[in-house]
């Protein structure tokens, strides 16, 4: 047996005979507790030395047991979000306001209860303040579409960034708020132009559904375009300003209640 060296004064004999028994005592139940853990069909060890497998395993149950909160985080966000994929929404967008059409369209939302996203002209916004602010109280979404609606990809960076910052600036001082999207005129952008828009904290925004209501086909057939092309998650394009519009608010009704009939909900762009 290993000798315990130890710097305090000798035990009486005793004291020595106490401390043995217990030591002792302390191996005994040791043992007791290794075997009372066996694991599932093996035989209870039989003596300290097979206090190794038993903490292997108990090590693996407390891994396992910590892995399992994590795999059902990963379920729940995995079920969320197929179930956001399976949604049917669909956002209208107008471009080109405001006009003399925007506070019509603004109605029609309004009988709908449907919200949608403005994205306006600078230089429409100071003729029509009223309308620009009313498009705020009711909880529309304001979008950039730059100051005189130009293609982007002829300006240079300095005139690109001069039709995005304008036109920032001359929203927030009519509505009091500043619009966090911007939509290039004709969809027409690049490398060079995407980044100077960025660089104004700016998201791009698209569309996935062209109405093509500007070139004015007929009130059926902006209907059939909106209705007909829009899947779930869809940005539909049409038109508030920038000529004629009356046969996009002719459309706008029907277009909402067949999309509710579809089971789609709107949301905001």
């Amino acid at each position: 047996m290993t000798e315990i060296v130890s710097n305090r004064p000798a035990q009486s004999g005793r004291s020595r005979r106490r401390i043995g028994a217990q030591l002792a005592v302390g191996l005994v139940a040791g043992s007791m507790v290794v075997a009372a853990a066996p694991q599932a069909g093996q035989a209870a060890p039989a003596t300290v030395t097979a206090a190794a497998p038993a903490a292997n395993a108990a090590r693996q149950a407390r891994a396992a047991e910590a892995a399992a909160p994590r795999v059902r985080t990963l379920e729940v966000a995995y079920s969320a979000a197929a179930a956001r994929a399976k949604r049917k929404t669909v956002a209208l967008t107008f471009d080109d306001g405001p006009s003399k059409y925007t506070p019509q369209v603004l109605d029609i939302l309004k009988r709908n209860n449907v919200k949608a996203t403005f994205c306006m002209l600078g230089n429409n916004v100071g003729p029509y303040q009223k309308t620009a602010k009313r498009i705020v109280r009711e909880g529309h979404r304001l979008c950039n579409h730059s100051r005189s609606h130009p293609d982007f990809t002829d300006l240079s960076n300095s005139a690109a960034r001069s039709q995005v910052v304008w036109t920032q600036k001359k929203i927030k001082s009519v509505t009091g708020r500043s619009p966090q999207v911007f939509r290039f005129p004709y969809g027409a952008s690049n490398s060079r132009t995407r980044k100077v828009v960025r660089d104004q904290g700016l998201r791009i925004l698209g569309w996935t559904v062209d109405t093509r209501d500007w070139s004015r086909p007929g009130t059926s057939v902006i209907v059939s375009r909106a209705v007909n092309n829009t899947r779930p998650g869809g940005v539909v394009l049409m038109h508030d300003g920038g000529g004629n519009r009356s046969q996009t608010v002719a459309a706008l009704d029907k277009t909402i209640k067949k999309l509710k009939a579809k089971g789609y909900t709107f949301v905001l762009a």
